[in-house]
Protein backbone atom coordinates (compact mmCIF):
# COMPACT_ATOMS: atom_id res chain seq x y z
CA UNK A 1 0.00 0.00 0.00
CA UNK A 2 1.25 3.34 -0.90
CA UNK A 3 0.78 6.34 1.42
CA UNK A 4 0.99 10.27 -0.18
CA UNK A 5 1.36 13.17 1.43
CA UNK A 6 -0.43 16.63 -0.05
CA UNK A 7 1.42 19.58 0.34
CA UNK A 8 0.04 22.84 0.51
CA UNK A 9 1.31 24.78 -2.65
CA UNK A 10 2.57 28.27 -1.68
CA UNK A 11 1.39 31.06 -3.11
CA UNK A 12 3.77 33.37 -5.26
CA UNK A 13 3.32 36.75 -3.48
CA UNK A 14 4.23 34.78 -0.50
CA UNK A 15 7.65 33.59 -1.85
CA UNK A 16 8.13 36.98 -3.35
CA UNK A 17 8.17 38.69 -0.03
CA UNK A 18 3.84 39.13 0.28
CA UNK A 19 2.43 41.78 1.66
CA UNK A 20 6.08 43.17 2.55
CA UNK A 21 7.35 44.09 -0.45
CA UNK A 22 4.41 46.19 -1.42
CA UNK A 23 5.05 48.47 1.49
CA UNK A 24 7.76 50.47 -0.56
CA UNK A 25 6.90 50.10 -3.92
CA UNK A 26 6.59 52.87 -5.96
CA UNK A 27 3.54 53.30 -8.31
CA UNK A 28 3.02 54.41 -12.02
CA UNK A 29 0.45 55.27 -14.31
CA UNK A 30 -0.94 51.83 -15.77
CA UNK A 31 -4.49 50.38 -16.53
CA UNK A 32 -6.19 47.39 -13.66
CA UNK A 33 -8.09 44.63 -15.80
CA UNK A 34 -10.55 44.19 -12.81
CA UNK A 35 -11.83 47.93 -11.47
CA UNK A 36 -10.07 49.96 -14.46
CA UNK A 37 -8.14 51.99 -11.66
CA UNK A 38 -5.29 54.14 -13.42
CA UNK A 39 -2.76 53.89 -10.79
CA UNK A 40 -0.81 50.42 -9.27
CA UNK A 41 2.27 49.76 -7.26
CA UNK A 42 4.82 47.99 -9.09
CA UNK A 43 8.42 46.28 -8.43
CA UNK A 44 10.52 44.44 -10.81
CA UNK A 45 13.13 41.31 -10.45
CA UNK A 46 15.27 38.94 -12.36
CA UNK A 47 13.45 35.88 -12.07
CA UNK A 48 14.81 34.30 -15.32
CA UNK A 49 18.08 34.51 -16.64
CA UNK A 50 20.88 37.23 -16.60
CA UNK A 51 20.03 37.71 -20.97
CA UNK A 52 16.32 37.55 -20.24
CA UNK A 53 14.04 41.27 -19.57
CA UNK A 54 12.93 41.55 -15.76
CA UNK A 55 9.59 40.53 -15.10
CA UNK A 56 7.80 43.76 -13.52
CA UNK A 57 4.58 43.10 -10.95
CA UNK A 58 1.80 45.40 -10.63
CA UNK A 59 -0.72 46.02 -7.70
CA UNK A 60 -4.17 47.82 -8.15
CA UNK A 61 -3.55 50.69 -5.58
CA UNK A 62 -7.78 50.08 -5.54
CA UNK A 63 -8.54 46.73 -5.57
CA UNK A 64 -5.31 45.23 -5.20
CA UNK A 65 -5.58 43.33 -8.00
CA UNK A 66 -2.07 41.17 -8.81
CA UNK A 67 -0.69 40.92 -12.09
CA UNK A 68 2.85 40.36 -13.92
CA UNK A 69 4.30 41.73 -17.15
CA UNK A 70 7.19 39.73 -18.59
Amino acid sequence: MTSRTHMKRKEVDDVLGGDEMWKHADSTDTSCDKCNNRRAFFYQLQIRSADEPMTTFYRCTKCHYQWREN
